[in-house]
């Protein structure tokens, strides 16, 4: 039995070797003909390229594995029943299950190292490969000179040369502005030929000049009392042989801090995202209780003690400061939280204690009053408050309850948009964090998918495999493309939308586990034609009616 695990394995590890190596070139190139334009023309070293490379690929292997898991089980199984090797093990009392045994450990192994590469490597590489990626988009592209046209690439000058000889270095009628103070086209150089090369390793750009001269023009500022602001003065100046250097500086490639990239959700492994998802979810209660501890100072009359707040989202906010501040900090912040919802309490008995103020105040005169000379009173100071106002009072009344209004609305909807913001990045992140995960698990399910088609269908090569993992590949990425969008809309939840494309696939590998295990046929046309017969006969037979 175990020279047939061995077999067995050694006919797999092939196939996944090369097709895995197949799948990442492919998917690198496809991926970096994205930014093909933004290489073009930046005089990158091949040192560059073959970080760059080397990280993508990295980036590529969690897309690559399932489809090489997938294909080559395809392949392996497929050549074992094409050359009867399948039949005979089965024959020697070997169940498909049993073969399948040395396979099903050997991706589990694969997708172990699937997760601890997607939640450690693949986050560090995509924060080199981006963070370079960047790095590669703001440089300036190398030094390129032509005729007839001014070239401003260098800072502070603008060069043109009207003519330049095969030879690369000598040069005719050049033309060269000088911007270093910042005035303008005052400084001025023209030659009449000259050479231009680069010194020290490309570091810098020396241009010797023949024949020529030097225009400039400055601005002398008079003394004296009665003299405000200044003259200009022009000035020539001629040379037979002048040398200019140019700092090529500016043309490196400048890398940024890794750092600033870091807080992207590819650049975190599951405990970072974790963290995250904790901070944005503080943050959403801290919003939600801004906006209930300040309801009070939206509302004058209307509503205004009916916004309560919340049951327990004050207990929230309250355990989410117990990890920056201590406990006696926090039955502080709990008392301060409770200090605004005590005041707005406070006021909302207001014209109640306004009339039980002025009981008070007549019974410290000592005048008894009865209950309906109170009344009286209470009538008498209503119809104060209600006395007719003007028509200009009331316009202003009513604009300024309009104008109310809408900060009421522009602050609810600022809230609002904070609240869906925050809510799109936690199921982002959530979505991220899961799919390490995930991706890994879909190993098995190719494997699952894979062995038991290849057994069914007796095909190895690269022919009939290639297009059916081509086809259970595409159907993965689409619902994976599809699930993503939704999670994102907040059309689904994250935890089911990353779970979903092997939802969707897992029953058909049970199936054709099933189905393989019997033998079936699935792939032949006569198994399809004998089924059609038997139903087409069933249906006979129902209509038949029953002998009189």
């Amino acid at each position: 039995m175990r020279k047939i695990d061995k077999l067995i394995i050694k006919s797999f590890v092939g196939p996944f070797l090369l097709t895995f190596l197949v799948v990442v070139f492919i998917l690198l190139t496809q991926y970096m003909l994205k930014y093909f334009d933004d290489f073009v023309g930046k005089g990158l070293g091949a040192e560059v390229f073959a970080e760059l490379l080397f990280y993508f690929s990295i980036n590529m292997t969690p897309v690559a594995l399932p489809l090489a898991v997938l294909l080559s089980s395809l392949m392996t199984f497929g050549n074992l029943g094409e050359h009867f090797e399948l039949t005979a093990i089965k024959g020697a009392g070997i169940s498909l299950t049993r073969a399948l045994r040395p396979l099903f450990f050997l991706v589990s192994l694969i997708s172990v190292i699937a997760y601890l590469s997607n939640n450690f490597l693949v986050p560090r590489a995509n924060l080199k490969a981006y963070s370079l990626l960047y790095d590669i988009k703001q440089k300036k592209p190398a030094l390129d000179i032509r005729e007839g046209v001014f070239y401003g690439g260098i800072p502070n000058f603008e060069i043109k040369i009207n003519h330049k000889f095969p030879d690369g270095e000598t040069i005719k009628d050049v033309i060269i502005y000088d911007h270093t103070e910042g005035l303008g086209n005052r400084n001025v150089i023209l030659a009449d030929s000259g050479k231009m090369y680069t010194i020290q390793n490309d570091r810098y750009l020396m241009l010797e000049l023949f024949k020529g001269n030097r225009y400039s023009e400055t601005t002398k500022l008079l003394t004296g009392s009665n003299q405000r602001g200044g003259n200009a003065q022009f000035v020539r100046n001629n040379f037979d042989t002048t040398k200019m250097i140019f700092d090529l500086a500016s043309f490196d490639l400048q890398r940024t801090k890794e750092e600033f990239f870091a807080s992207h959700r590819r650049m975190q492994t599951m405990e970072q995202l974790a963290t995250s998802i904790d901070s944005m979810q503080y943050e959403k209660v801290a919003i939600k209780y801004d906006a209930f501890a300040g309801s009070t100072n939206f509302y004058n009359y209307h509503l205004r003690y009916d916004s309560l707040m919340p049951e327990g989202l004050e207990e929230r906010i309250v355990v989410a400061d117990v990890v920056i501040d201590s406990v006696d900090s926090v039955e502080n912040i709990r008392q301060g939280g409770l200090l605004s919802m005590e005041s707005s309490a406070t006021k909302a008995g207001n014209l109640k204690r306004q009339r039980q103020e002025i009981q008070e105040s007549l019974e410290e005169v000592g005048t008894t009053k009865t209950k309906h000379e109170v009344t009286e009173i209470d009538t008498a100071l209503l119809a104060q408050v209600e006395e007719e106002i003007t028509e200009s009072e009331q316009a202003s009344i009513v604009a300024k309850a309009l104008n109310q209004s809408r900060t009421i609305k522009n602050t609810l909807q600022i809230n609002a948009q904070k609240l869906k913001r925050l809510e799109r990045e936690i199921h982002k992140n959530t979505y991220e964090s899961y799919k390490k995960i995930t991706q890994a698990l879909s190993c098995l399910i190719m494997f699952l998918i894979g062995a038991p088609l290849g057994s069914i269908i007796k095909r190895g090569g690269l022919g009939v495999p290639v297009l059916i993992s081509v086809c259970f590949f595409i159907a993965f990425y689409v619902v994976t493309e599809i699930s993503r969008k939704w999670a994102e809309d907040l059309v689904m939840s994250a935890e089911l939308a990353v779970w979903l494309p092997n939802i969707v696939l897992l029953p058909f590998g049970i199936i054709f586990l099933i189905q393989a295990r019997l033998d079936a046929r699935l792939l032949e046309s006569d198994f399809y034609r004998v089924l059609i017969d038997r139903l087409v006969m069933q249906l006979k037979k129902s209509r038949q009616k029953p002998a009189v």
